[in-house]
């Protein structure tokens, strides 16, 4: 497997599996149970070819488009749109 770049570019499909993997990562080495990360961790899973909570799929759909609008380091500058209330169509 190669080494990810911060270049490279993912599937918004494989960019939601990443934030899965990542929050899962994160509650497991706090090797303790966390309500809200357990919480998120559960709403996320697939099921039928489907996230559990199809409403979590239209809020990452949202995220998706503002982070693709905003442009590179847009976000992490705080130069991005809130996403309160935005909804993927």
């Amino acid at each position: 497997m190669a080494l990810v770049k911060a270049t490279d570019t993912i599937t918004v499909i494989e960019g939601y599996d990443a934030v899965r993997v990542f929050l899962e990562t994160v509650w497991r080495r706090h090797d303790k149970p966390v309500d809200e990360i357990a919480f998120m961790l559960g709403a996320l899973k697939w099921a039928d070819g489907s996230p559990v909570d199809p409403t979590v799929w239209q809020d990452w759909l949202a995220a998706v488009q503002i982070a693709a609008s905003a442009g590179p380091g847009e976000i992490a500058a705080g130069r991005s749109p809130r996403c309160h209330g935005v909804r993927a169509r």
